[in-house]
């Protein structure tokens, strides 16, 4: 085995012998540590001096900041250690005299020396929930074979579904390596122009992921600003908040569901309790990369820069999976929370709806536009987002003022161009001699939305024409 290699494997198994048992009384102390690291080493008689360091090191972090460890970020920090970085350096080959000041540096670990003998792996469990969800039912589900009864699949279908070859780079080395992919692309014109690219799973994975929204994601609450995607919120909701506002400003998200990325969605399930195993298990779950000819048509399409192509080709939560928006919420609560307390700070109020952010205020707001859109780019982008420069409205009460397709001079309403283009569409639906039943659907949810924010005659005349319709 390569020294590197060799290294890193025996600081793994010290990773896991110092987790073992972690949660018992007096088990995080320097002398518990030791002994299971003496353990883990097969190490008889006296403990030699850089492994006592190691373990004194381990437990005077847990002290200072709490068990926030996991296997890989412990074995990470051991190898951090300067016993690890004097071996590398110096004491591998042992033909290098030591130097005056030798007496002050720690033991350096002899790694052709030492090897795991025994693996102490300790039983997956939970962890206990964050503050102010412990009144949350969450299911015990430590272990995969868990997942499996409560999903209710087999597990061979389990690993297909999560075979971590879905999240291995192309390439032409081993093409036969790669599982079927799980996801079918479409590229749909945006008004705007370019495409937008909506990563649908198919049936079987669509199945497991509706199982994890309806039955753990949607108890979850999230931030009052976000109205997208949230039962008893919706567009409307989002609208009446900025209603009768001197000024309305408002600012939009880049690839708001691609910028949230694999690791983001995997501390989410660590923190709500769930094991790393179980937690990586889940991410792949609700993530994917997606392919290189995807990415090359959105590229010839001028659909894609390099940024956008940087995390479509990292795992990222795909827009069109039923728990990428519920997920997207949960992970954009420290966004939420930081804008509304930049509203009250600026005298303004804040609303969300997916990646549409909306501040509306007392006409001095508007005077204050550049401080405002410094302050809210840079929270943005500390959170992992980043804002879209081409996106950005600022209207007044003698404009209109339009969010997310309503004006909101007065209340919600819907504009006086859209509700005549839609009621010029139901009169000629009304003269074609037949109209098939997908249109007559598409055009009754149109008059469903549009009768929401319109007042009561103009709803009558809209589901008069509606029910004329052959």
């Amino acid at each position: 085995m390569p020294p590197a290699h060799h290294r890193r494997w025996l600081a793994t198994g010290l990773a896991h012998a110092f987790l073992a048992d972690h949660e018992q009384p007096g088990a995080r102390t320097p002398e518990a540590l030791l002994a299971r690291a003496k353990v883990c080493l097969g190490c008889e008689g006296a403990a030699p001096g850089w492994l006592a360091s190691l373990a004194q090191a381990v437990a005077i972090r847990w002290a200072r900041q709490g068990l926030i460890d996991t296997v890989d970020s412990l074995a990470q920090m051991l190898l951090q250690r300067p016993e690890w970085a004097l071996d590398k350096q110096a004491f591998d080959e042992g033909d290098e005299e030591p130097s005056d000041d030798s007496a002050n540096r720690p033991e350096p670990v002899p790694v052709g020396q030492w090897a795991v003998r025994h693996w102490l792996l300790r039983p997956a469990r939970m962890a206990a929930p964050p503050w102010g969800l412990q009144h949350i039912d969450t299911p015990d589900l430590p272990t995969a074979a868990d997942w499996v009864q409560w999903l209710g699949i087999e597990p061979d279908r389990l690993l297909w579904l999560t075979h971590p070859s879905q999240h291995w780079r192309e390439g032409s080395e081993r093409p036969h390596a790669t599982v079927a992919h799980h996801y079918h692309h479409r590229l749909l014109p945006k008004r705007s122009g370019g495409l937008r690219l909506i990563e649908a799973p198919k049936s079987e994975l669509k199945q497991v992921q509706r199982l994890l929204l309806d039955r753990l994601l949607a108890q979850l609450p999230t931030h009052e600003a976000a109205h997208g995607f949230v039962r008893g919120r919706g567009v409307h909701t989002h609208a009446q908040v900025h209603a009768a506002q001197p000024c309305v400003i408002s600012f939009d998200l880049r690839d708001f569901f691609p910028s949230i990325g694999a690791a983001r969605i995997r501390a989410f399930w660590r923190s709500w309790g769930y094991p790393e195993a179980a937690a990586r298990m889940l991410t792949q779950l609700c993530t994917t990369r997606t392919p290189v000819a995807v990415r090359e048509r959105l590229r010839e399409a001028q659909a894609l820069d390099f940024n956008a192509a940087k995390r479509l080709a990292t795992p990222h939560l795909p827009q069109g999976a039923p728990t990428s928006p519920a997920l997207a919420n949960l992970c954009a609560f420290g966004l939420d929370l930081r804008l509304e307390g930049l509203a009250h700070r600026f005298g303004a109020r804040y609303s969300r709806y997916a990646d549409d952010l909306v501040f509306s205020g007392p006409a001095p707001l508007a005077q204050r536009f550049r401080q405002l859109h410094a302050w809210v780019g840079a929270i943005a982008a500390d959170e992992g987002f980043a804002l879209h420069p081409g996106k950005l409205r600022r209207a007044l009460s003698h404009q209109q003022q339009r969010i997310t397709g309503l004006v909101v001079n007065a209340q919600p309403n819907i504009a006086r161009a859209d509700y005549d283009l839609l009621r010029a569409e139901l009169h000629h639906a009304v003269r074609s001699a037949s109209v098939d039943a997908q249109q007559r659907a598409h055009l009754q949810g149109r008059v469903a939305w549009a009768c929401q924010a319109l007042a009561p005659s103009r709803v009558a005349k809209l589901q008069a024409l509606l029910a004329r319709i052959a």
